[in-house]
């Protein structure tokens, strides 16, 4: 008892003797928080990232309209390099433990994206939840734009990405994590949303399709909806035709794809897909239901039969696979050469795919 008693009193006495210096802790009202970072080409060789924060500054009303943010950029060697010089420019410390968005500029984006996803993920605090998108044109323009409905600084990606919000067929996130594991894993390859400046915020309906470095293909909205269907089962989407001159929309609610793959030979293959959809007219003609149900049906399935061929086969023609179908393979088939002979099959993969329509009803009509 008496040396704990003697050990105690030592350590009290060396705390008195050397008090606790600086550990690094910053109170709240001497940081800045770093809410959206946007990475460019500067089109500089000596600089050649241009580098854009928003910085929130806090604001005792959080009605929409009265957020405030303060915009810096500067053109550097390096990602890093152009943070700590930016550090120069603020009286607070840049705190990127509350970054929830990272915006690649289009011209970046098309060249390669490798070292800004590296140095993401590399940052102890940035969150490997964040999301990462593409802006059209830059992305400081994307940066710059202040939302009238914005409530905080860059609540409205936050909201649009982030499921909290609007839920939306032609929205497709993006978080870091997922893009990493998409570049580094074999069997699949990288996308990123579209975001683009309008007059009063911001549209996200298309989706960049890349391979391990840069942007291959930019999806339409349609296009954009029909990979959120075949990836995610994505059931608040719709379905369209045209029948007797009159365009016919199902709202899907029910949704399931299944597919496997074959192989049919050295460098042959065969990807067979079945797409089940059910769910009620959205608009149409009051009749269908009743008259032309099956008509109607048949007309449905051989345009998501289409659709989705044609889909496919551009996806393959760019010689990307972000559905993952490389990764099936790899688990499906024993071989130690399994992704070799999937680098042979891709090419001249035959698709065959099969859809069946269910209209269960007709809407709401009083």
């Amino acid at each position: 008892m008496n040396r704990w008693r003697a050990a105690l009193s030592l350590m009290l006495t060396l705390l008195l003797i050397f008090p606790a210096s600086g550990c690094g802790f910053i109170d709240i009202d001497k940081r800045f928080f770093v809410v959206a970072i946007g990475i460019d080409k500067s089109g500089n060789e000596n600089k050649p990232y241009r580098v854009t924060i928003r910085l929130s500054i806090p604001n005792s009303k959080t009605e929409p309209g009265m957020e405030k943010s303060q915009i810096e950029t500067i053109d550097a060697k390096e990602i890093s390099e152009g943070l700590r010089i930016l550090k120069s420019r603020v009286d607070k410390e840049l705190d990127l433990g509350h970054c929830k968005i990272f915006v690649l500029g289009k011209a970046l984006a098309r060249d390669n994206i490798t070292n800004a996803t590296e140095w993401m993920i590399r940052r102890r605090d940035i969150q490997s939840s964040a999301f990462v998108a593409i802006g059209y044109p830059d992305a400081k323009s994307i940066l710059q734009q202040m939302p009238l409905s914005e409530r905080y600084s860059g609540n409205t990606l936050f909201l649009t990405f982030g499921g909290d919000g609007t839920k939306s067929s032609f929205i497709r996130p993006q978080k870091l994590f997922d893009l990493f594991r998409r570049i580094n894993e074999q069997g699949m390859d990288p996308y990123l949303p579209v975001i683009e400046v309008t007059k009063n915020g911001y549209e996200v309906d298309r989706l960049a399709l890349l391979d391990k470095q840069q942007v291959k293909l930019v999806l339409g909205p349609d296009q954009t909806q029909l990979f959120n269907q075949l990836d995610q089962q994505f059931i608040n989407s719709t379905i369209k035709t045209n029948f007797h001159d009159r365009p016919v929309m199902i709202a899907v609610t029910d949704l399931r794809v299944h597919y496997k793959i074959k192989r049919l030979g050295s460098g042959e293959g065969r990807l067979s897909m079945h797409i089940h959809m059910g769910g009620s007219i959205e608009e149409g003609a009051d009749n269908i239901l009743t008259m032309h149900s099956a008509e109607v049906e048949k007309r449905l399935e051989q345009e998501v039969q289409k659709d989705t061929a044609a889909f496919l086969k551009r996806i393959q023609r760019a010689n990307i696979d972000p559905l993952q179908f490389g990764l099936k393979y790899r688990a499906t088939h024993g071989s130690r050469n399994a992704f070799q002979e999937w680098l042979e099959i891709y090419p001249n993969l035959q698709f065959d795919i099969k859809a069946t329509v269910d209209i269960q009803g007709a809407g709401r009509i009083k």
